[in-house]
């Protein structure tokens, strides 16, 4: 596997792409944000195995990992390349990968599109030597990601522990294979925890997270290049079952800089975090906004401060809100306004998405709407 690309950062920025998902069109977003990245074509060869690792944990859960919508999109995209073969592959904690493969339907949607599912936690691995300082001198990568030679990784945008998120640079830590680090990635030391690991799967090499989480996951990123990293920001959680809609895709070539956007959206300086400081000092990318730079949408349009959740959120812009909604629900609040009389007489007619998104703002952001809204409503 080409480790192309990700020696000491040059001097030329790193692009990031934000876009927003609208009308639930998935296919555009994916399509538009890899097109703001220069395209596959300079992603993905002709005739390259392309690996795509997406974030299944604790299964049955539809929350907290990658959408298998926002798979399928990238996968049909990819089929557009002319590949040589698609591969999904994950490596699931503390379950079985195939639980997450099976409930989330990833087999009939893999047959459609031809590619393979690989569990990683299975897979013989390939050894590859780690650049001295982060505790190990070695990682076993599960040969399906040794071999491909481009790697996809699909991460979700979501609170995890001091690291601050689970974006990236996190999800290749679903690359310490249960067959080397114990399905619960912790190896021998947490074996004896009946609440933390599978019995008697406790693997034989050091833990993917000793000598510390982040060390773990520098390791493996220094050995296994991003190719394209979207992270899914259809909803965004705190880590602590708490989500909220945001219809946002965050992208990179490169995924320190996607990481280091990604964090500024929800409220986080990623150069204050451990694992942002190794990924820094190892070369694998910038991880300071000036050494970025950001298209699409605005940083200012996108962001959403994750924390936020953790008060039990309950007052959002009404813009914010307004927009996640498709504009036959627009229409339908336009309508509701007049007949249940939320307002005197009918609206006037608005041409396109943006003048109604206006328009209803305006009128719900009026001195005394919601004391006229909440009088005109029945018990």
């Amino acid at each position: 596997m080409s480790a192309s690309g990700m020696g000491k950062h040059s001097s030329t920025r790193e692009r990031v792409a934000i876009v927003k998902v609208v009308e639930q069109r998935l296919d555009e977003a994916v399509a538009q944000v890899i097109a703001l990245l220069g395209g596959l074509d300079e992603i993905v060869p002709r005739g390259s195995k392309v690996l795509v690792k997406p974030n299944f944990v604790f299964p049955p859960t539809d929350r907290g990992i990658t959408h298998p919508e926002l798979i399928e999109a990238v996968v049909r995209l990819l089929v557009e390349t002319a590949p040589a073969e698609i591969t999904i592959a994950e490596g699931s904690a503390d379950v079985y990968t195939t639980q997450g493969f099976r409930f989330q339907g990833m087999g009939r949607m893999a047959a459609r599109y031809g590619a393979r599912l690989v569990d990683l936690n299975l897979e013989e691995g390939v050894k590859k030597d780690v650049p001295e300082g982060l505790g190990r001198a070695y990682v076993m990568v599960p040969r399906a990601v040794a071999e491909c030679d481009v790697f996809v990784s699909l991460p979700v945008f979501k609170l995890w522990g001091s690291n601050p998120l689970s974006l990236s640079l996190k999800n290749l830590i679903g690359l310490y294979g249960a067959r080397y680090y114990g399905h619960n990635k912790d190896s021998r030391q947490r074996a004896g925890d009946p609440g933390y690991a599978l019995p008697g799967e406790v693997g034989r090499e050091q833990s993917a997270h000793k000598p510390s989480v982040p060390m773990g996951i520098c390791a493996m990123n220094a050995v296994v290049p991003t190719h394209l990293a979207i992270i899914d920001g259809l909803e965004g959680g705190n880590g602590r079952g708490d989500f909220i809609r945001l219809d946002t895709l965050i992208a990179g070539r490169n995924p320190v800089a996607a990481d280091t956007v990604a964090c500024r959206l929800a409220g986080v300086t990623a150069r204050e975090h451990a694992q942002f400081q190794l990924a820094e000092q190892y070369g694998l990318g910038p991880c300071t906004m000036d050494q970025i730079e950001v298209v699409g949408v605005p940083l200012e349009d996108a962001s959403f401060r994750l924390s936020r959740l953790d008060d039990n959120v309950l007052e959002m812009p009404v813009g914010f809100c307004l927009n996640l909604l498709s504009t036959g629900e627009l229409l339908q609040i336009q309508s509701a306004l007049s007949l249940y009389g939320l307002i005197d007489g009918a609206l006037p007619q608005t041409e396109g998405r943006d003048a109604l998104l206006a328009q209803l703002a305006a009128i719900l952001a009026s001195e005394g709407y919601y004391a006229r809204a909440l009088a005109a409503c029945t018990d």
